[in-house]
């Protein structure tokens, strides 16, 4: 009977020890899937997080075309700085209307500026005050030669750097034979004299002036000159 009884004892010892055990592994159980379920929640919030910052991250066009991951502003930053850059647009579009128009004036006034110096110096000077400005100094041709020796004096007060005029030919009787006019680019100095060559009249039939040397069997052929000024340029 005593027996009996030992053995129920050690077998409710046992169901006791068993069930402890089993509740035991039950909390353990809990607690391991309660401790996943938590890291498996704070994942999710981790990962939403990271989508809500990446939803803020902005996105450009390089001059490239290529798309570049740039840096991250708010909503308000991005305002602002659209609006500076609409604003930049705008005031580099004003500037390009208004350069051409400020380009073309300037151009005009420069061009205006040198036309009208290059006018001035294309210009000729007034017509001499006086015959007396310039007058013949000397004048020589020998019926050898083909063209003559012209001699002018400047009597003005400035150098003359051009001459136009124009040289009668008379004969011994004072009767005109011909004319020749010219325009000499020639640089006489104050109150100097200045030798330049022109065509000798009618070279071609032995023609000379008449304080020249003329062909000893045709003493005729020989003529006088007159020096008539037409205008001059200075510096």
């Amino acid at each position: 009977m005593r027996e009996f009884e030992y053995e129920n004892q050690n077998r409710t010892k046992k169901i006791i020890i068993v069930f402890l055990t089993i509740l035991v592994v039950m909390f353990v159980a809990v607690g391991i899937a309660g401790w996943s379920f938590i890291s498996k929640i704070k994942d999710a919030q981790s990962r939403r997080n990271n989508t809500s910052i990446q939803s803020q991250t902005t996105y450009v066009e390089d001059e490239t075309g290529e798309v570049e991951e740039g840096f991250v502003v708010s909503e308000e930053e991005w305002v602002a700085l659209s609006n500076e850059v609409k604003q930049l647009r705008e005031e580099i579009e004003q500037l390009k209307n208004k350069s051409p128009k400020q380009t073309a004036v300037k151009t005009q006034a420069s061009t205006g500026g040198e036309a009208a110096s290059a006018q001035r110096k294309a210009e000729p000077a007034a017509a001499p005050q006086s015959s007396n400005d310039i007058t013949l100094a000397n004048y020589n041709h020998d019926w050898v030669q083909s063209d003559a020796t012209v001699a002018l004096k400047n009597n003005t007060g400035r150098t003359v750097t051009q001459v136009t005029g124009r040289i009668i030919y008379y004969d011994m009787s004072g009767n005109m034979l011909d004319y020749q006019d010219f325009t000499k680019a020639v640089t006489i100095e104050s109150g100097m004299v200045k030798n330049f060559s022109l065509k000798g009249y009618g070279y071609r039939d032995n023609y000379a002036y008449y304080k020249s040397e003329v062909r000893y069997d045709k003493p005729n052929r020989k003529y006088k000159v007159k020096f008539e000024l037409k205008s001059y340029k200075t510096k």
